[in-house]
């Protein structure tokens, strides 16, 4: 390998190397403006999540199923859900 090589090989373990050790900085900033709602959902957090800490993962993907509730479908025989021109949905909680 020549000069020209083992500086791009140098430059390229230096930049690993520093990304590595910024992830964890990045991971809490990115929390912490999550947690004051200045930071969309996703990102690198949930990236290092999903390698590291599966089960938290898991609990993102419960807690999104829990927040995107479907309409309930309407069953044979109801009276339906129009009232004054408007459809009502309910959306019960249980727990």
């Amino acid at each position: 390998m020549d000069a020209s090589g083992w500086v791009f090989a140098a430059v390229l373990a230096g930049a690993t190397v520093a990304m590595i050790a910024a992830a964890p900085a990045l991971t809490r900033d990115h929390r912490r403006r999550q947690a004051d709602g200045r930071a969309p959902s996703g990102g690198l957090g949930s990236g290092l999540d999903a390698v590291w800490r599966p089960s938290a993962e898991e609990a993102h993907a419960d807690w999104e199923a829990q927040v995107e509730l479907p309409a309930p479908a309407p069953a044979p025989g109801d009276k339906g859900r129009m009232e004054d021109g408007r459809i009502v949905i309910e959306v019960r909680r249980d727990g």
